[in-house]
């Protein structure tokens, strides 16, 4: 929903002024509604110059626990652009928004940043390599302990948005029989030991296709920094591939290729990259985690009941496994750390 309406010229200037822009026509015009009704993202104008602002507005009271995640969601991103982290991905060759200004309110935040100069594209084969690759100098510029520091910044202690602990009302409604029955009692095991994996870096957390543009020469640029926090980059790649590549029949030789260029990016850093064997184990338990939100939330993008189902056949033969408790021993067994 496009509209004219909703900031006043003065707030428009004030913004832009704030956040170095010039002139005193400033315009603003909506350009998306935010999740909930908690804000709007706005494009101001005046001449030639384009900037983005994006004004969150949380509700009196935060009481539910999706309106808790979104409040949180919104305070990660603010400190995302305030405090440097946009700065670094720019630095290691991350095209990201500059931030320009950032201001914290009784009843939210606004974050004005430069506007990206792009547009969307097809996550098609090409399109698919090119934001891995964005995705891998993303992880190895938070790998390791820079990953518990960014978290310390104020960047989410989890990050994706579908992570385990923040789902309860999905985990409730996934069924109870069937495959998605035995991923239910797999689900906490899974969890933990994504937690546990030694591969842990700041995650984008929402790296589908609509968030990302791509400039005239195919360079990605991403943007929607809302779940950026820690997390085993696997879920970061099964997220990218299964909700926004069209390229699924290719999803093993693009994550191949992902850790190609992780592995060059960490060495470029004086760091070990890790094995791709392991990675890939890491891959599968993130699919079947990414499965477990889909499974109570709704499935879309492409198929990943037959990549789950055979997770679950290596833990338990085909038949479910008695409790949790068991499934927790299975992926011990076949997934140690």
């Amino acid at each position: 929903m496009r509209s004219t309406r909703g900031m006043k010229p003065a707030e428009a200037k004030r913004l832009a002024a704030l956040a170095g822009g010039e002139g005193d026509t400033w315009t603003a015009k909506s350009i998306q509604r935010l999740w909930a009704g908690m804000g709007t993202i706005y494009e101001l104008s005046c001449g030639d110059q384009r900037i983005i602002a994006k004004v969150v507005k949380l509700p009196k009271r935060c009481d539910s626990v999706g309106d808790r995640r979104k409040a949180k969601s919104y305070e990660c991103e603010a400190a995302f652009y305030r405090d440097g982290y946009a700065a670094q991905l720019l630095d290691a060759g991350v095209v990201v928004p500059r931030s320009l200004y950032v201001e914290a309110r009784s009843d939210g935040v606004t974050i004005v940043m430069s506007r990206l100069d792009g547009r969307p594209g097809a996550f098609d084969r090409r399109g698919t390599e090119t934001a891995l690759a964005a995705l891998a100098k993303l992880h190895a510029c938070f790998w390791g302990p820079r990953a518990d520091a960014a978290v310390a910044g104020g960047l989410q202690e989890q990050g994706t948005m579908w992570y385990l602990d923040t789902r309860k009302d999905e985990f409730d409604a996934m069924p109870t029989r069937g495959w998605e029955g035995r991923l239910r009692l797999a689900a906490k095991a899974i969890d933990e030991r994504l937690k546990a994996d030694p591969m842990q870096s700041v995650v984008h957390g929402d790296p589908k296709d609509a968030n990302f543009y791509f400039a005239a020469d195919g360079t990605p640029q991403l943007y929607d920094f809302q779940y950026c926090g820690k997390a085993c980059p696997a879920k970061d790649v099964a997220y990218c591939l299964c909700c926004g590549s069209s390229a699924w029949d290719e999803a093993d030789e693009l994550a191949r290729g992902y850790h190609r260029d992780l592995s060059a990016a960490l060495a470029a850093r004086g760091e070990e990259p890790p094995p791709v064997d392991a990675f890939l184990e890491s891959l599968e338990l993130a699919y079947a985690d990414l499965g477990r939100w889909m499974s109570g939330w709704g499935w879309w993008g492409n198929d990943l009941e037959p990549r789950i189902c055979r997770l679950l056949d290596r833990l338990d033969g085909g038949t479910a496994l008695a409790s949790a408790e068991e499934y927790g021993a299975a992926v011990a067994r076949e997934f140690p750390v």
